[in-house]
């Protein structure tokens, strides 16, 4: 009687100890969960932080406008939107045909581009003046026809932004300031034998920062 009793005392003790045994994590398993919860703590991304270099690239994208008419396409293209005083500010024309005909000759006067500005804090305008000869150039269908921009204004010494205009020409760059730039492309196309005229304009604005 004894010993059956002694065999139910440690059976039950054996029951006890299985049913407390998966309850707890042993001491492995608890150091395993505490990693893990710290990886994924560390790999969250600390949004609110700016990242390294963030804001140097402001205002060295290109800016591009276009004007799409027809049978055909103006665009012009700053290769930035922020330049420095010291800097070339590089400025491009492009037409392209996208009529039916594999190629199109159209006529104008020294250029087909016309860059005209105005510099906003001054009110000054910088007009693009063209000489009066007639020429062509030809369009080949779907292909960019350009030109790179080139520093020529009139103007007299006795205006009130001569100086102004002298730095402007005298200068690599631009002065500083915030420039209105529209492109305007004027050309004429002969449809039987009679010039058909054709007129588009888009435009952009970049600054000068000193």
């Amino acid at each position: 009687m004894k010993k059956q009793l002694l065999w139910l005392v440690i059976l039950g003790m054996v029951i006890a100890a299985a049913c407390n045994g998966g309850n707890e994590p042993t001491e492995t398993e608890q150091d395993i969960t505490d990693d893990n919860v710290a990886e994924e703590e560390n790999s969250v991304p600390e949004n609110n932080e700016p990242e390294e270099n963030e804001g140097e690239e402001e205002g060295n994208q290109p800016v591009v406008s276009e004007t799409d008419a027809g049978d055909f396409m103006l665009r012009l293209v700053s290769e930035k939107a922020i330049y420095d005083p010291e800097e070339e500010v590089q400025l491009k024309g492009k037409l392209k045909y996208i009529g039916e005909a594999e190629e199109l000759e159209i006529i104008h006067q020294e250029s087909p581009f016309n860059f005209e500005m105005i510099e906003i804090n001054r009110g000054a305008e910088l007009p693009y003046p063209l000489k009066e000869i007639e020429q062509t150039s030809t369009l080949e269908q779907k292909q960019w026809y350009e030109e790179e921009y080139i520093k020529r204004i009139a103007y007299s010494l006795d205006d009130e932004h001569a100086d102004f205009y002298q730095a402007f020409m005298n200068e690599t760059g631009f002065p500083p300031g915030e420039y209105e730039i529209e492109l305007r492309t004027d050309f004429a196309v002969t449809v039987e034998e009679v010039p058909e005229n054709h007129t588009y304009t888009t435009s952009i604005v970049i600054e000068v920062r000193e």
